[in-house]
């Protein structure tokens, strides 16, 4: 078996954390990190990547539908149609943030 090495950047906290984790189990840091890899369990992910994108792609499609009622709404001085329209942008620009 080829032995690979990684350089992993930390900021201060995480050098901190590692130090510290490493003097508690008296063990070296990359056995620290080591054993953090082969024993932690990773969460199935909610969705597949190419799914999230699609997703996010058709929820901008409808953000830009309602930005046009919302526009049209202004022309034609409907103004008082207004609010759920900016309710429902609201709404998709926090699902496409959720998604990013």
């Amino acid at each position: 078996m080829v032995r690979k090495q990684v350089n992993v950047s930390l900021n201060d906290a995480e050098f901190a954390a590692l130090n510290f984790l490493a003097l508690e189990h008296n063990t070296k840091r990359s056995t620290i990190l080591k054993n953090l890899i082969n024993h932690h369990q990773l969460k199935e992910p909610k969705m597949m990547p190419q799914q999230a994108l699609e997703i996010n792609h058709q929820l901008k499609k409808m953000g830009n539908n309602l930005n046009q009622l919302t526009k049209l709404a202004h022309q034609n001085g409907k103004m008082e149609s207004l609010s759920p329209l900016y309710e429902m942008r609201d709404e998709l620009n926090q699902i496409c943030q959720q998604l990013k």
